[in-house]
């Protein structure tokens, strides 16, 4: 595993970076969104590999703060930068790992299984921002770099390699308050924790363009709409 995660890693050969973002009291601001106190608005994602998510009804009352979040310290700022591309975010989903939470296998968000292509037909990026110090032994998401992962067009040779090659990958260290991007093509996992403290994110789907999704931008209950408004509030074009 290499232990390392230069600054300058750059997103086109890696299809990942990391953002750090300057904010007061980044400790104190995280303690109070997180939800290991309230874990009765939890439900586990069997799908997920057993993961605690906050259930929608109540994400749905944290949008404002999810969308504001992103834009006031500059996230999307720094991830458009990166990834030379607009960002627009669609779906937030705000997760815990504990130590029940079993491996997330190699995978990638999008692939080809032979002549079909799984997994949305646009640009998609993941953003993740971790809500504690995040490293390996906790279950930060774990990366085997582009220019060495070449993409089989079958998924379970593409999985096999994945592992085989694993002892490539980049499990980064992070900061509270630091947050991933990263390409829906790059492979990646989340490994089992190996602790007994909780690993806390809000992950953020996100695209190039919001006429990728029109349903979505047509739904009040849905995450784009706040994000957009809240953009046009803060004067961002």
């Amino acid at each position: 595993m290499l232990g390392l995660f230069p600054e300058n890693f750059k997103f086109s050969k890696f299809g990942f970076a990391r953002i750090s973002p300057e904010m007061d009291n980044k400790k104190n601001f995280f303690e109070k969104i997180s939800y290991k106190k309230n874990k009765d608005l939890l439900i586990k994602d069997r799908k997920d590999a057993g993961a605690l998510k906050v259930k929608k009804e109540n994400l749905q009352k944290s949008y404002n703060l999810y969308a504001d979040l992103l834009l006031k310290y500059g996230y999307i700022k720094f991830a458009e930068k990166l990834v030379g591309d607009k960002i627009y975010p669609f779906v937030v989903m705000h997760m815990l790992n504990d130590k029940k939470t079993k491996e997330l296998i190699w995978h990638r968000d999008q692939y080809f299984h032979g002549k079909n292509f799984i997994g949305p037909k646009f640009k998609l990026y993941k953003l993740a921002i971790y809500l504690q110090d995040t490293n390996k032994n906790n279950g930060v998401t774990g990366f085997i770099p582009k220019l060495i992962s070449p993409r089989f067009r079958n998924r379970y040779l593409d999985t096999m390699f994945a592992y085989l090659s694993s002892f490539l990958s980049i499990h980064p260290r992070l900061s509270v308050g630091e947050a991933i991007i990263f390409s829906g093509k790059v492979m990646h996992h989340r490994p089992k924790q190996k602790n007994n403290n909780f690993r806390e994110a809000i992950i953020f789907s996100c695209t190039n363009s919001p006429n990728n999704l029109p349903n979505l931008k047509d739904n009040e209950n849905e995450f784009l709409n706040f994000y957009i408004k809240t953009k046009i509030d803060y004067g961002i074009k």
